[in-house]
């Protein structure tokens, strides 16, 4: 076993973390780290403070990406329903799945950004 392997750990410790449960702790960490950096990295790079205390502002960051992460899902669903073939371009062929999900991150990434900009770093 390689030494700090999470997927080979995990399962070890924990008989829910599997494949066919689709890993569920280890998408829970990595969600949770994701939201935290987007977090700092937002107040460091892209935001200035709002009108908001540092702990409404990050509740409410916290809130609107775990809602915006829904939309995604409720984002790629909707398109995955009216693309449900491979869109073959003269050079190239891209598949349903990975077109749908490319245009539901760039739909949902918009509605974010804004939502945080006029939500969370309102001034």
């Amino acid at each position: 076993m390689k030494l700090l392997s999470l997927p080979n750990m995990l399962p070890h410790f924990f008989s829910f973390e599997n494949k066919s449960n689709a890993y569920p702790l280890s998408n829970l960490l990595s969600t949770g780290a994701g939201i935290l950096s987007n977090y700092f990295f937002s107040i460091r790079y892209v935001f200035e403070r709002g009108k908001h205390s540092r702990r409404k502002e990050f509740v409410l960051f916290f809130s609107l990406s775990i809602i915006t992460m829904f939309m995604s899902w409720g984002a790629f669903a909707f398109f995955h329903f009216f693309v449900n073939k491979p869109i073959n371009f003269y050079f190239y062929t891209i598949g349903d799945i990975v077109f749908c999900k490319a245009a539901a991150i760039f739909a949902v990434s918009i509605i974010n950004y804004i939502a945080k900009k006029k939500i969370v770093f309102s001034n």
